[in-house]
């Protein structure tokens, strides 16, 4: 609710409880922060400390914002597989003090390990605190709706009320955009690499936030997309009238269509107003517009064909920002199958010769192989190296073995690597299945675009003497239940590749747990 604890020593609220419930005896604000807070927290830290034990791998997100008053916070999260299901809690909201230097930091972070002993069960560490990331997601805005915000924009800053009270600037705070309030600071990782042994040489402890480097791409994509500017400030205009007319939204409401309102600091928000826009048939739309004198903003034969495209390019990273940020469900295993999804359905758009939105196709395609450069040279693609500092880290063979445990890919997102040259031979990535398992190649053309059309479908493997762990692999390779969550639910009969499941399908594949933290806790 983001109340101060000053309220239970207001009249009003004790007249309210005591109404409510006549046996209740007041509490005061000391008392709630000497004595019935503190004790909590021992009791939460208490029951955290046995599900570490209870832990056989853990892994941990981790952030350090700065609220608006320049009060900074270290925030840091913990995903395990108990019980077989996958748990996400809260270790750590600390108030940082002084200059964030790396030793200050790396001594609060092993602080935080050394009080819940995990420092020999930790598996990867997600973060992303590169403030240049921060400022980039504030900046995601599609071209044309700039005017569209300016408004919105005006009313906030005339809604903000200055006051020196400090229960006052906490009531405040709750006025003001909470995913603004905070900003990323940037941590070394000889932060983390001081508290936790190094890693195999050819893994990371500490893996980026995947959805942040995704967005980064749309970013880049979205600033070369001039060609289209013009028809999504259309789109932006006719978003404000469906807000600001009643007679343009009755008349919309009558033949079942809406435009949804834009959020400013979500891309693809405006990327679904765009979509509702082109959804709402030509002839209806542009005939609303024409009676209500709006001829300047009826949507064209040009204008459809480039916003189609426009959807047509967005469509899987809208589907991917949706999927990928989940806490309670397996993420890990969708980052490798979801780039690669991408990246060939670009190249199938960029092939098309009807494509009029080609440079930003170009530069999707290009910003990809630059930010995920460390996945697709598992893939002998041709990428630069060393573009981004954070891309290298995407060659974590995680990223390739997690796919493999959740049922519902196992090897079946390979198959993509042979959509646009069925005679290409799968490259490295093939070492990590069994030599007799045969691969039926099939082209994928959907209708409808989805990041992982081959759902539910089962390859045959031929079965041969082979050790206990190819023998089980076999044998899951041909389950046909494609539950994510299979491994589990069959562990006696996998034991082997239950064990390695509980390893690396407890890492999420993004930091938005963590930051989820700091814009739900009312700050």
């Amino acid at each position: 609710m983001g109340l101060p604890l000053s309220i239970v020593d207001h009249t009003s609220f004790k007249k309210f409880m005591t109404d409510v419930d006549p046996k209740f005896k007041p509490i005061h604000r000391r008392d709630l922060t000497r004595t019935f807070l503190p004790n909590l927290q021992k009791k939460c830290v208490l029951k955290l400390k046995e599900i570490c034990n209870q832990s056989s791998y853990v892994s941990l997100t981790l952030d350090v914002w700065t609220d608006r008053r320049m009060r900074s916070y270290l925030g840091v999260t913990l995903h395990t597989i108990i019980n077989d299901e996958l748990k996400s809690f809260l270790l750590a909201f600390d108030r940082l003090e002084g200059k964030h230097t790396s030793e200050k930091l790396a001594t609060e972070f092993d602080r935080i390990i050394q009080l819940y002993d995990i420092k020999d069960k930790i598996v990867r560490l997600i973060t992303d605190n590169a403030s240049n990331n921060l400022a980039a997601f504030d900046n995601i805005i599609l071209p044309g709706f700039e005017d569209y915000f300016d408004e919105l924009q005006q009313d906030e800053e005339e809604k903000e009320v200055d006051s020196e009270s400090e229960s006052n600037d906490e009531l405040n705070d709750d006025l003001v955009d909470k995913e603004k309030q905070f900003q990323i600071q940037d941590v070394d990782d000889t932060v983390y690499q001081t508290s936790i042994d190094d890693t195999h040489a050819d893994e990371y402890l500490r893996l980026p936030c995947f959805i942040h480097c995704l967005q980064l791409v749309v970013n880049d994509g979205i600033k070369s997309c001039t060609l289209a500017s013009s028809s999504l400030k259309k789109v932006a205009s006719l978003a404000k009238l469906a807000h600001c007319s009643t007679e343009f939204a009755e008349r919309l409401s009558k033949v079942n269509y809406s435009i949804p309102r834009a959020n400013r600091t979500r891309w693809n928000s405006q990327y679904q107003t765009v979509k509702k826009v082109i959804n709402i048939p030509s002839s209806t739309l542009n005939s609303i517009l024409n009676d209500l004198k709006k001829n300047e903003l009826i949507i064209n034969t040009k204008d459809r064909k480039i916003l189609e495209e426009f959807v047509s390019l967005f469509e899987l990273f809208n589907e991917a920002t949706l999927v990928t940020q989940g806490e309670n469900f397996v993420t890990i295993s969708l980052a490798a199958p979801t780039i690669l999804g991408i990246l060939f359905d670009l190249e199938r758009e960029l092939n098309s010769s009807s494509l009029v939105l080609t440079s930003l196709c170009e530069t999707l395609i290009s910003s990809i192989k630059a930010r995920f450069s460390g996945l697709l040279r598992h893939f002998d693609y041709d990428v630069p190296f060393g573009c981004y500092s954070m891309s290298e880290r995407f060659s974590d063979p995680i990223f390739l073995i997690a796919p493999l445990f959740d049922t519902r890919f196992k090897l079946l997102w390979l198959e993509n690597l042979h959509s646009s040259n069925e005679a290409a031979e799968v490259p490295k990535i093939n070492e990590l299945s069994s030599h007799d398992v045969s691969i039926k190649i099939r082209n994928l053309s959907v209708k409808r675009k989805c990041l992982f059309p081959y759902f539910g479908e089962v390859k045959k493997i031929s079965h041969t003497d082979k050790s206990k762990i190819l023998t089980e692999l076999d044998q899951y390779l041909c389950e046909e239940n494609s539950k994510e969550n299979l491994i589990f639910e069959k562990k006696h009969l996998y034991p082997c590749l239950y064990q390695l499941g509980l390893k690396y399908l407890s890492v999420p594949a993004t930091s938005a747990p963590v930051e989820r933290i700091f814009s739900q806790g009312g700050f």
